[in-house]
């Protein structure tokens, strides 16, 4: 594994999920993130999505928590957030740990529930996160692979897993989290 590499990597996703800019990230951070995603995609916060959503974010922070080895209402630095994912990665939880919140995050833009995720529906969710247009329609191009002008529900996940796992600054996951080389 290189290490700098996931390092670094994992070091960018703290710098995003830290939303209030406070230098520490919890559980809040990670929630108001994914309230961000509900409001600017309009799903009622009543829904069943909406309620997988931050499900989602809640196991992902619990996971992380847990491998920090800190409790759930606490803080992490920068560099305890990155131990934490490395830890994830070495002992293979990463999915674990990752999964949930990317299932839900995927299910939600799926708003037909076919498995397929289009090219609009790709870029409206990537933007609301604060990804440019441009960089929306990067990553999803290099996710499609068959140029069929949509994504499985299978490619996606893959490609937040590559993110979390790979070190190759060119994997598809690099752009569907925002990171550009």
């Amino acid at each position: 594994m290189n290490d700098t590499t996931l390092r670094a990597k994992y070091a960018y996703r703290f710098r995003i999920h830290d939303s209030n800019g406070d230098g520490l990230v919890d559980s809040r951070d990670i929630v108001r993130r994914a309230e961000e995603l509900l409001a600017g995609l309009a799903e009622p916060p009543e829904s069943a999505r909406a309620a997988a959503v931050v499900r989602g974010a809640q196991l992902y922070w619990q996971g992380v928590a847990k491998l920090a080895g800190i409790d759930e209402d606490g803080q992490l630095t920068e560099a305890a957030f990155v131990e934490a994912l490395v830890r994830a990665n070495v002992t293979g939880t990463i999915a674990d740990v990752v999964r949930p919140s990317v299932e839900a995050h995927i299910a939600l833009v799926d708003r037909d529930g076919d498995g397929v995720v289009s090219l609009a529906e790709f870029a409206r969710s990537q933007q609301v996160l604060g990804m440019t247009a441009e960089a929306a329609h990067d990553a999803f191009a290099a996710l499609d692979r068959e140029g069929d002008g949509s994504l499985t529900v299978d490619e996606w996940q893959q490609a937040v897993m590559d993110f979390y796992t790979t070190t190759d600054p060119a994997a598809p996951g690099n752009l569907v989290l925002g990171l550009r080389s």
